[in-house]
This record gives C-alpha cells, structure tokens and sequence, in this order.
C-alpha cells in the first residue's frame, strides 16, 4: 500500500469542506487534480471513504473510521518534519558527555545550567568516568566531547586547554600539618598518604610527586566521598584539586595550600580530530570553550 501525505491532506480537506471545488481551493490544486488524489486514496486503500451527491460529499461509516487514522499520520509526519528542521538549525538533538566524576559533581551542572537557558530544547546526556575511558568514549564515539584532566597524547584526539587547577593539602584538624598557613611538599614526607586509585587524573599528579619526594601510598581509594571519610576519621593526608574542594568541607578537616607547588592539574576539553560535530554538540562545545566557566 503506498497512501502520500498529499493524498491525506486532500482526504482531510474534503471530510472538512464537505464540497471538491472549495476542498481543492483549501490545498490549491486544480479541481481535476484534486478529484483524482481522492480517487486513487480511495484506490490504494480498497474502500470508499465519502457518499456523494449533486449537492454534498460526505463521510461515509468507513471514512469515519480512516479520518482519525489519517489526522495521525498528518500529525506525525508534520512533527517528524519539524523536528528534522530544528534538528538541522541546532535547536533539538541530543549530546553525550564524557567527564571526571571530580568534574560531574559541582562544575559541569552549573556548565550544562547555563547552557540550558540558550539552547532549551537540547539533551546532555553525561557519562562520568575516568580519565582514560573519557578519552576511549571520544575513540570509540560512544561520546561526542570529553572534559578530562592530564596531557591527552593519542594522536585521534583534538585537546584545547581549558584551565589548571591548583592543587591542595587535606588532613585532620588534629595532624601536625593543620597549624600551618601553608605546607610544603617535603612536610608529606613521613605522613600517611592516602592515594587516588589508579586510572583518576590526580594520581596521575601525585604518582609524579612520589618520585621527587619520599612519599609513601599507604592507602589507595577511588571516590571522593572515601577520601572525605578517611580523613575526617585521621587516618591519613591526600592531595585533592581546588574543583573538588567542596567535597571536604568537614569540621575535621583541614585544608592547607601549597607554598612551592607549581604543578597544576590541566583541564582540557577534547573532540575527536577527525570527527564533524553535530550543530549541538558545536554549539556546547563552543559554549564551554568561550565561557569563563571555572569562575
């Protein structure tokens, strides 16, 4: 069977206009033209849709029947166009996100908030993972654009640097270290420090330190609400970064600067480098680059 939205429209202007000639007028077709949509319709289905006479056309018991059939494919042909319009103007869509868990907690909320109030009508949809499967997500398209810390090197990948982010102490209010103003790197030397589990981007950074100082991992968690735990439990003293300082924020715990720590943790926001971006994800992507968004 192969019914067209034309054929339809004409069956509708009918039902609506009960009269051909002011029915053809409706959806400007010449009366002959018109006359034969509805009789190859009336074909393509087998079955009569209207009872004629010299003064009226109307439905008959079968054309009641079809016309709320075809309203709904009317309906659902003119929302699919629409949205095919609006997909094509970056006005609908949806994009996916591939970001640190340290990054998905406070920050890219209020990123994706701003965003909202211009582009309303386009869908995030956020995969918080690791630095490494942030970078696989953009490989393998599983993610349109990625927010990841670290120096990315696979040759597939475009990076453009967002910010740094400073690095903190964090340790009980009881530890010898809590009464400084700020602390330098040696002061961790001896202190029970508990680790970032491999594949976070801050042990990327504190795997560097422990090479330069004697810095000894005597404890390995993964998530930030852990660490939050153990230290407020004095059980030992992390590093942490300055976007996830909230998270530890604890009548136990201390947080202390660096005075002679240069290293920061680089922030980047990646694409795959030969990869056309839909409009949307364009469009975020452009977002986060232009926008001041750390402040």
């Amino acid at each position: 069977m192969n019914i067209s939205i034309k054929q339809l429209r004409a069956f509708l202007a009918l039902a609506e206009m009960e009269n051909f000639t002011k029915a053809s007028e409706l959806v400007n077709l010449s009366q002959p033209a018109f006359s034969a949509l509805i009789a190859t319709l009336e074909q393509e289905i087998g079955f009569r849709l209207f009872d004629r006479d010299t003064r009226k056309v109307q439905l008959n018991f079968d054309g009641f029947y079809f016309i709320e059939l075809a309203r709904n494919l009317v309906h659902s042909y003119d929302n699919t166009i629409e949205n095919i319009k609006r997909y094509a103007n970056g006005e609908e869509g949806c994009i996916t996100v591939a970001v640190l868990p340290s990054l998905a907690v406070k920050w890219l909320p209020e990123v994706i908030a701003k965003f909202y109030l211009e582009n309303p009508e386009i869908r995030v949809k956020i995969l918080d993972t690791q630095w490494d499967r942030c970078l696989h997500a953009i490989i393998d398209n599983s993610a349109d654009i990625a927010i990841a810390a670290g120096t990315p090197t696979l040759k597939d990948i475009q990076a453009e640097l967002l910010f740094s982010d400073d690095f903190y102490l964090i340790c009980h209010r009881q530890n010898e270290l809590a009464k400084k103003d700020s602390v330098q790197l040696k002061d961790l030397e001896g202190q029970q420090f508990i680790a970032f589990s491999q594949g976070t981007s801050i042990r990327l950074y504190t795997d560097q330190l422990t090479q330069l100082y004697n810095i000894q991992y005597t404890m390995e968690v993964r998530q930030l609400t852990t660490m939050m735990g153990l230290i407020a439990v004095n059980q030992g003293v992390s590093i942490t970064t300055g976007l996830t300082l909230f998270q530890f924020e604890h009548d136990n715990i201390a947080i202390i600067p660096f005075k002679d720590l240069s290293l920061k943790r680089a922030v980047y926001l990646i694409k795959k480098k030969e990869r056309q971006l839909s409009q949307q994800a364009e469009k975020l992507y452009n977002f986060i680059k232009n926008n001041n968004i750390k402040d």
